[in-house]
């Protein structure tokens, strides 16, 4: 470490000021002497104090030499003679601000550290809050399975509902039936039984006294050969005439004249009739109105054959009251004494159970109106499946 030190030093300047300052003290020492033996006096000063005094100037100016000479060649001692202060408090305000410095950095050093204590702990609430939703998202899973078990359920109990429903409507005719089949032991010659529709016709808008005259007497005729068929097959009974309450039957006839609407005619048995009996008669009308079109479906049901305790024909039967009860909603007047609206053929009720029996896919049955339904009815359908 020594000689690369050495090496660095600047001899010749040195060398150069100690040469240069021998010389000045020389020449200051001789230049005192020659003074002093002239006898010179410098400011009103003694020869021996003038001596001293030219002594004293050559070592101030031996030293502003040193100084100058330093200056010039050393930019550190300009540095240290003139900006020495000034570095000083140069370096104290560099001292202060790399305290304040550090003071920061260990103030970012601590919240780098709050920062990641927070982010770890963020972290952990984001994978707990993950693992929240990977539950709640399972748990929406088994919601929906158990909404749509549930729905198939509640489909399956609807279904269920509707066909306890009907099955208890088909009780209660079973039982009306029954209770009319009774009824007609008891009473033994009972042939046409209170309320029940003997017949029905339709008074156009605007037809004149005459035409509803001539619509009343055929509907009367209509009755009289109801009652002569069936007291025919009563051991050849003559039919009675029928009785009818003129008043009423003025009533009905100044009602329908000259009516803007299409009015129905029905013409109802007032009691129970016994074959010997004379027909008593009374009258039901009101506005006809169009309830369905030709062509159009009064109702219609999805049936399902790979159900259990499937029957076609206890189906078909289901359907029936179904429809029928549906025309009545919509406005179809049924027989009060049976409380149908119309008929099915037989031979057309079988065919549809034998289409029925034979799909093994589910078939939607369509009633099917066969032409125009008014209110009075009946109601003519044929069944069509889909």
């Amino acid at each position: 470490m020594q000689p690369q030190a050495l090496s660095g030093v600047n001899w010749t300047l040195i060398v150069l000021i100690v040469v240069g300052s021998a010389v000045l003290a020389y020449l200051g020492d001789v230049l005192g002497l020659k003074y002093g033996k002239q006898r010179i006096s410098i400011f009103g000063l003694r020869p021996r104090y003038t001596s001293r005094l030219i002594t004293a100037l050559t070592g101030v100016f031996i030293s502003v030499a040193v100084l100058t000479v330093l200056s010039f060649f050393s930019e550190n001692v300009r540095t240290a003679l003139f900006t020495m202060k000034t570095l000083r408090q140069d370096l104290e305000r560099v001292s202060i601000q790399l305290r304040d410095t550090r003071s920061s950095l260990e103030g970012s050093r601590a919240e780098v550290q709050s920062s990641r204590l927070e982010l770890r702990l963020s972290q952990g609430r984001l994978a707990e809050q993950q693992s929240l939703w990977q539950t709640a998202a399972l748990s929406l899973d088994v919601a929906r399975f158990d909404l749509e078990t549930l729905r198939a359920d509640r489909e399956r109990l609807i279904r269920e509902k509707n066909d306890l429903n009907a099955s208890v409507i088909s009780l209660r005719e079973e039982v009306g039936k029954m209770t009319r089949e009774l009824e007609t032991m008891r009473l033994g010659a009972i042939m046409v039984r209170a309320n029940s529709l003997l017949a029905r016709g339709v008074v156009p808008p605007g037809a004149p006294r005459e035409q509803v005259l001539e619509i009343l007497d055929t509907l009367e005729a209509d009755v009289r050969a109801l009652i002569a068929a069936r007291r025919s097959d009563r051991r050849g009974m003559v039919p009675n005439n029928l009785s009818i309450d003129p008043v009423e039957e003025s009533q009905l006839v100044a009602r329908l004249t000259n009516s803007p609407d299409r009015m129905y005619v029905r013409l109802l048995a007032a009691v129970n009739i016994a074959a010997d009996e004379e027909v008593k008669i009374r009258f039901d009308s009101g506005r006809s109105y169009l309830l369905y079109d030709e062509g159009e479906i009064l109702y219609r049901k999805l049936v399902y054959p790979d159900e259990r305790g499937y029957n076609a024909e206890d189906l078909l039967h289901i359907f029936l009251r179904e429809m029928k009860l549906r025309a009545v909603e919509n406005g179809i007047l049924p027989d009060p004494a049976t409380n149908d609206v119309g008929s099915l053929s037989g031979e057309e009720f079988f065919e549809v159970v034998e289409k029925l029996s034979a799909s093994k896919n589910p078939t939607i049955i369509n009633a099917v109106a066969l032409q125009n339904l008014y209110t009075e009815g009946p109601v003519r359908i044929k069944i069509a499946l889909e």
